[in-house]
């Protein structure tokens, strides 16, 4: 999962992440261990009310000009209108893996509080869409109405 930064500096705003988490999300996130230059970090997130956790690397790079064409179809393809734009004025990329077993709740939940401290869309490994704060939001609270 890629999320577009709009941030010049490539250092994680962990100050920014964790105010960001604790005052909009339902969630906390423990920052395991982080590089000694700021530009990659282990992460684990949790949501006790919810139920869900999941560990994730999470690491800041250059925007390619491959990003910005993935960014171009994702819009295309997920009818994301204007999200390709937002994301091609980020100079920065928020590369984020899961550690272990992957939960689509916490990597969605992350994705929200990312895109809201990065101001830029959030793009999935598959291309499909681009999407924002409220969007991740609301694919989590659709996967925590179903059984």
């Amino acid at each position: 999962m890629r999320v577009f930064a709009q941030r010049e500096i490539r250092t994680l705003d962990f100050v920014e992440i964790l105010r960001a988490t604790r005052r909009f999300f339902e969630a906390s996130i423990d920052v395991r261990s982080a590089s000694a230059d700021g530009t990659s970090a282990e992460l684990e997130l949790s949501s006790p009310k919810h139920g869900f956790r999941g560990t994730f690397s999470l690491s800041t790079r250059a925007v390619t000009a491959q990003d910005l064409a993935d960014a171009r179809l994702a819009e295309e393809r997920g009818r994301a209108g204007g999200m390709a734009t937002l994301a091609a004025r980020c100079p920065t990329i928020w590369q984020l893996s899961p550690i272990g077993e992957e939960d689509e709740r916490a990597k969605l939940n992350l994705c929200a509080i990312l895109a809201a401290v990065a101001l830029g869309p959030a793009l999935p490994d598959d291309c499909s869409t681009l999407y924002g704060v409220r969007s991740s939001m609301e694919r989590l609270e659709k996967l925590l109405k179903q059984p």
